[in-house]
C-alpha cells in the first residue's frame, strides 16, 4: 500500500467508525467508536502532512549533474528562473544563477533576438555540478491577497 492509498484507507476507516458511533450513541461502545474515529482522522491528517513534506523535499532537493548530466531544470522558454548552483571546485559556496534551456546556467539579458549570455565575472564560468530550485518567498501581503480571493 502506498502513501496515497493509506491516506484514503485511513479516512474511510474514520468515516466507518464515526458512522458506527452514531448508531451506538449514547452507549459507552458508541463513545469508543467516536474516539477511534478521531484517532483515524488525526492519523490521516498526519499522513497528508507527510505527503506534502515529501513533495516539498523532492521539489527543493539538490540535483547532482555529476551523477545525472541530463537532470536539468524544466523551465518555460521565455521565463527567467533563478537557481542555487554549485560550481566545480567551489562546492563550499553555492551561487545563484539563471537557467535558459538553450544556453544553460548563467546571467542573461534579453536583447533583440533573445537571451544573450552576459559574462559578468569569470568566477561564474566554472562548470555547474549541482543545482536546486529556489523556494519562492511570499510576503504576508501576498498571502492576505490570495486568501481574500
Amino acid at each position: 500500500m502506498n502513501l496515497e492509498e493509506t491516506i484514503k484507507h485511513t479516512r474511510k476507516k474514520a468515516e466507518e467508525m464515526a458512522t458506527k458511533s452514531v448508531e451506538l450513541f449514547p452507549s459507552c461502545e458508541g463513545r469508543k467508536y467516536l474516539d477511534c474515529a478521531e484517532e483515524y482522522y488525526q492519523l490521516a491528517d498526519w499522513l497528508e502532512e507527510l505527503k506534502e513534506l515529501r513533495k516539498y523535499k523532492e521539489k527543493y532537493r539538490w540535483h547532482d549533474l555529476r551523477k545525472n548530466p541530463d537532470d536539468l531544470p524544466d523551465v518555460e522558454h521565455r521565463k527567467k528562473e533563478y537557481f542555487h548552483v554549485v560550481q566545480e571546485g567551489k562546492e563550499t559556496g553555492p551561487t545563484i544563477l539563471q537557467y535558459k534551456k538553450d544556453f544553460g546556467f548563467g546571467f542573461y539579458n534579453d536583447f533583440g533576438n533573445g537571451p544573450k549570455f552576459t559574462e559578468v565575472d569569470t568566477n561564474f564560468t566554472a562548470p555547474i555540478v549541482a543545482w536546486k530550485e529556489i523556494e519562492k518567498f511570499e510576503s504576508e501581503g501576498e498571502n492576505a491577497d490570495t486568501n481574500r480571493r
